[in-house]
């Protein structure tokens, strides 16, 4: 085996950068599959939260402390993190009592 072929391809400029690139990609893209995605107002999405128009173990969006009421306890309201119209029985991940 020769030593100093081995040694000198580990300190090749090209190889460091390409390295050094792939990392900064794979950072990159790690970074963006944890970021929330956003809808166009700046507040999350339905999907992003999973909501669902029915009740999740008991728990639904007019117990939750972001839900805002629609004129009637039957009709759709609103939420102060999930854009769109939401269920009063409906439920997503950011649930909170």
């Amino acid at each position: 085996m020769n030593l100093r072929k081995s040694s000198s391809s580990l300190s090749n400029p090209q190889r460091r950068l390409l390295l050094r690139q792939g990392g900064l990609l794979l950072a990159v893209v790690g970074t963006a599959a944890l970021v929330t995605a956003q809808a166009d107002d700046g507040m999350l999405s339905k999907a992003s939260v999973h909501y669902q128009d029915k009740p999740h173990n008991g728990q639904h969006c007019s117990d939750c402390a972001y839900f805002i009421p629609g004129p009637s306890v039957q009709s759709p309201g609103s939420c102060r993190l999930v854009s769109g119209t939401i269920n009063p029985t409906g439920w997503c991940q950011r649930f909170s009592s």
